[in-house]
């Protein structure tokens, strides 16, 4: 198993991620751990939309400066973070549900709102 191969496994297993934003007013690097979703080569994230309707900081800052890097698992990748439609809110869900289980994902993401986004990993 190649060494890429091996970090793609870690991730896939890691209970976390770290995802590394550009700011969008300061350009400082800010760091957050979060939960997510693996698959194929994309992780799958949702930021908490907020009363103004506009998403987290991290999401906020990832629309704004795309480039992001992603730690888990002791391996680092740089990505392009996209927001997804709303539509496929109920997949990244049951994918979250699927690796947390559902009453943590029920427990910490039903009941509101949710802004999904991807980040698809360099190779």
């Amino acid at each position: 198993m190649t060494e890429g191969e091996q970090c793609r496994e870690l991730l896939a297993r890691a209970p976390t991620l770290a995802l590394i934003t550009r700011g969008r007013r300061s350009g400082r690097p800010h760091r957050v751990l979060l939960w997510f979703a693996y698959r194929e080569g994309t992780v799958y994230l949702m930021a908490h939309a907020r009363a103004h309707g506009r998403g987290t900081d991290w999401y906020r800052n990832a629309r704004a400066h795309p480039a992001v890097t992603v730690e888990a698992g002791g391996c680092r990748w740089t990505g392009r973070a996209e927001p997804l439609p709303e539509a496929m809110l109920p997949a990244v869900m049951q994918w979250f549900a699927e690796k947390y289980g559902s009453a943590a994902v029920r427990a910490w993401y039903e009941g509101t709102p949710r802004l999904p986004m991807q980040v698809i990993l360099d190779r």
